[in-house]
């Protein structure tokens, strides 16, 4: 145990505040990305260059083209609190700069080697300033072009504890990336280039329209729907993506209040709640909303990072935001007509508790052995892990035979006598929808989801293949090219070699294009564009909660290749893979945790029909 200092108050240095300081500031490379672009912002420039090595831990640089520092006042900018965009504290009641507390560039100098070079455009000369630790190592004239440069090397040197709680080189790429685009969705007036360890992630020139941006950064070559609109304290505009591009998480979102790029759980959640029911519960819409509200209305002064803000009205700028994209989207004819039931249950919150013979709200029975809410109750499942081997009676006139050994089909056999049975202990009895498959086994109907349960075996025997990468590829007759956004192009660039084990055959083709030349042979009949973006986001969103992404490749595949609903499956088929699906180690669930079959017994069919 260290031993105590005694009771002596003093002041700290002034090397030690700023250290203090830049711990609340600068959290990750991807602030200083933040601060420095946003200070170059505030400076008026048109054109800013962001250059990054090393995840920003060897190199972040920003150019700008902005007013400059004038030569009497460059030393003043490090020093804290020092500020040309607020005067008093009644300034804050109407900001609409990006910075205010003057802590940046100190705190930034501090915990780095930091050289700035700046010119006004009235000088006939440019300063170089250079910093180290926070301590003053050189200042100069020098020629230069009117704007500011500003390097930061060896960020956190100095600061052990800060730079051991980094993440990996690609998590830090992905937030600077992220960072990147955000600025310049915000700023569509700014034209913004990005480049990582020497490759150019994007350019965007200045005066770029909104639709364009957005484009550019999220939504290449998809189709964005329009958000525009005004509703009491706030004003909205902005792109989202239409229902089928949704996520399994809020990355795809970017949320500005008066152009700052903000993080608001209350913006987020009236977004999604203005598409509905048209995206499944768990998933999340893309796109951007910029909001105009004014500013005495908005404090941004609650986090030293300035991502967070108070809104005196939030309620109403829910409601207000929440409108206006349900508004836009039955504009643009996405949302039907016809209403769905507040009792049809979501396609991704099928599980839960059996509820057998109990009366809805508006008197409605359910039918019993469906399950709802969250989780899956295996209690009530439990009995179908033995499966009955006694031969069963059965309508039909033609009889597939499963050996249950190696799930071949074997051959058919025409009823006697009226009555035939599955070797399975399962006959099947019908359809409904295209989707649901009706088996009988003994007194009890199955009903098994076809999607689901395609799924289940598809994961559990991609899982395999990958593990012994042994995954079969299909090689394209003519390669496709797809343009990523910078977010995707990092992850790219990282998993590039297990997507490539995958059966996936894809390449750099140049710039943010990507080469597919292979896929994996079960994805053969689907678009190889549309697969492996999808494959793409499943892997990030999988990557960002710290899952397993071998698994989550399986799972990705599999969910992409298996049957769907509306896809007719011969009988051969159908018994084929409920055999399948019984052998697998998790035959309840698929991946994703919905239910592959349910089962009514003639019990609750009985008590259903009053036959007690």
């Amino acid at each position: 145990m260290a031993k105590p200092r005694g009771n002596f108050i003093r002041p700290l240095p002034e090397r030690v505040i700023n250290k203090i300081a830049a711990g609340e500031v600068i959290e990750r490379p991807a602030a200083v990305v933040k601060e420095l672009v946003e200070n170059s912002i505030d400076a008026g420039a048109t054109k800013i260059d962001i250059v990054i090595e090393k995840s920003g831990s060897k190199l972040i640089k920003v150019i700008d083209n902005g007013c400059g520092i004038a030569e009497d006042q460059v030393e003043i900018a490090f020093s804290r609190h020092a500020t040309s965009k607020i005067a008093s504290f009644d300034d804050l009641n109407a900001l609409y700069s990006y910075g205010f507390r003057g802590e940046a560039l100190p705190s930034i100098a501090s915990i780095s080697r930091l050289r700035m070079v700046t010119r006004t455009r009235d000088s006939r000369i440019g300063t170089e300033i250079i910093y180290e630790g926070g301590v003053l190592q050189s200042r100069q004239p020098v020629a230069a072009s009117p704007g500011t440069t500003i390097e930061v090397e060896n960020l956190f040197y100095n600061t052990p504890a800060r730079r051991k709680f980094l993440k990996a080189e690609s998590t830090e790429a992905r937030h600077i990336s992220r960072t990147a685009m955000a600025l310049a969705i915000g700023r569509p007036d700014v034209g913004v280039s990005y480049s990582l360890n020497d490759r150019r992630i994007f350019t965007v020139p200045p005066d770029s329209v909104l639709k364009d941006r957005v484009t550019e950064m999220i939504g290449a070559g998809k189709t964005l729907v329009r958000i525009k609109g005004d509703a009491g304290p706030v004003k909205v505009t902005g792109y989202i993506g239409t229902p089928d591009m949704v996520q399994n998480n809020r990355y795809g979102q970017f949320l500005f209040i008066n152009s700052r790029y903000i993080y608001s759980p209350s913006l987020a959640h009236a977004l999604a709640a203005g598409y509905g029911d048209l995206i499944p519960r768990g998933t999340y819409p893309v796109g951007a909303l910029l909001l105009t509200v004014d500013a005495a209305e908005v404090d941004v002064n609650v986090h030293p990072t300035k991502a967070e803000v108070r809104l005196s009205g939030e309620r109403d700028v829910h409601d207000a935001v929440y409108r206006i994209v349900k508004e836009s989207l039955q504009q643009d004819g996405i949302v039907p007509s016809l209403k769905s039931s507040s009792l049809k249950p979501s396609a991704h919150n099928l599980g839960g508790s059996t509820l057998r013979g109990r009366a809805s709200p508006s008197g409605q029975g359910y039918i019993p052995g469906i399950t709802r809410g969250s989780g899956l109750d295996m209690d009530a499942l439990a009995d179908i892990h033995n499966v009955p081997r006694v031969p069963q009676p059965s309508e039909s006139k033609d009889i597939i035979r499963v050996d249950r050994n190696t799930g071949e089909i074997m051959e058919t056999a025409e009823a006697q006598d009226g009555a035939a049975s599955v070797s399975s202990g399962f006959s099947l009895i019908g359809r409904f929808s295209d989707l649901y498959l009706l088996l009988r086994s003994g007194d009890d109907l199955y009903i098994v989801d076809q999607h689901t349960a395609h799924e289940r075996v598809l994961y559990e025997e991609t899982l395999v293949k990958l593990e012994n990468s042994a995954v079969e590829a299909q090689t394209l007759l003519f390669p496709n090219q797809v343009e990523l956004n910078p977010e995707q192009m990092t992850l790219f660039d990282e998993i590039k070699d297990m997507l490539n084990g995958s059966g996936f055959g894809v390449s750099h083709f140049g710039g943010r294009t990507v080469n597919i030349e292979a896929i994996p042979s079960v994805l053969s009949h689907k678009s190889s564009e549309k697969v492996f973006l999808k494959v793409l986001d499943d892997l990030a969103s999988e990557k960002r909660a710290g899952g397993d992404l071998k698994k989550a490749m399986a799972q990705s595949i599999a969910c992409r290749s298996a049957v769907m609903a509306g896809d007719s499956m011969t009988d051969r088929e159908a018994v084929h893979l409920v055999t399948r699906l019984l052998r697998c180690d998790n035959k309840y669930s698929c991946p994703h945790g919905r239910p592959t079959f349910v089962k009514i017994t003639r019990e609750d069919l009985d008590k259903q029909f009053g036959r007690t």
